[in-house]
């Protein structure tokens, strides 16, 4: 990627990043993650990135757009990566803030929230199966097998790979981060241990 390349595309993410950094991860995997030598990112380095920026400072799309343009074109494609997500935001935020306090009442502008809000929940959805795959699957998971399934059109979903001690991990982040007070950076770190002796 050049530098206009690198600051166009997260400049472009940083335009669509309503409702959180998350939601951009499904964007992320689509336009950077890939096997082909063109593609910034591999699946694993992606996973990587995205455990990493858990527990560094900033979101995931600054995390991102810092990396990737490090890795494509050093510090200034780092500094220019994380210039062009974090543009858009400033003139966007600017611009809400005068517009909902004039128009907050405005039928159209609560029917523009009333309609990002269930987009922005069904690309958090789609990050949360991203993530799936990225950490507790060893490979994609086969949802064209699983349609033919559904639909009685035959499909076997065969052996895909569960990583069994990604799926614990998981399966006991969810009810201490619910159900407790307990430290997310500490669940981090234990979970990182328990990743290093069982989830190879």
């Amino acid at each position: 990627m050049t530098l206009l390349e690198i600051y166009w595309a997260f400049f472009k993410f940083g335009l669509l990043c309503f409702g959180g950094g998350y939601m951009l991860v499904p964007l992320l995997s689509a336009e950077l993650v890939g096997t082909g030598p063109s593609d910034p990112l591999t699946p694993e380095a992606f996973a990587n990135l995205v455990s990493i920026a858990q527990v560094t400072p900033g979101p995931i799309g600054i995390n991102t757009a810092t990396y990737v343009g490090f890795t494509q074109q050093g510090i200034l494609g780092a500094c220019l990566g994380t210039l062009g997500i974090v543009t858009p935001a400033v003139f966007l935020v600017i611009l809400a803030v005068k517009l909902l306090k004039r128009y907050e009442t405005s039928i159209p502008v609560q029917g523009f929230l009333a309609g990002m809000r269930p987009a922005s929940f069904g690309l958090v959805l789609s990050a949360a199966v991203i993530f799936a795959e990225l950490s507790v699957f060893r490979t994609a998971i086969p949802w064209g097998e699983f349609w033919k399934l559904l639909t009685g059109a035959g499909g076997t979903f065969g052996n895909f790979g569960v990583n069994w001690g990604c799926v614990i991990v998981a399966a006991a982040t969810v009810p201490i981060l619910m159900k407790t007070k307990f430290s997310f950076i500490r669940l981090l770190l234990i979970s990182a241990l328990f990743g290093a002796l069982f989830c190879r």
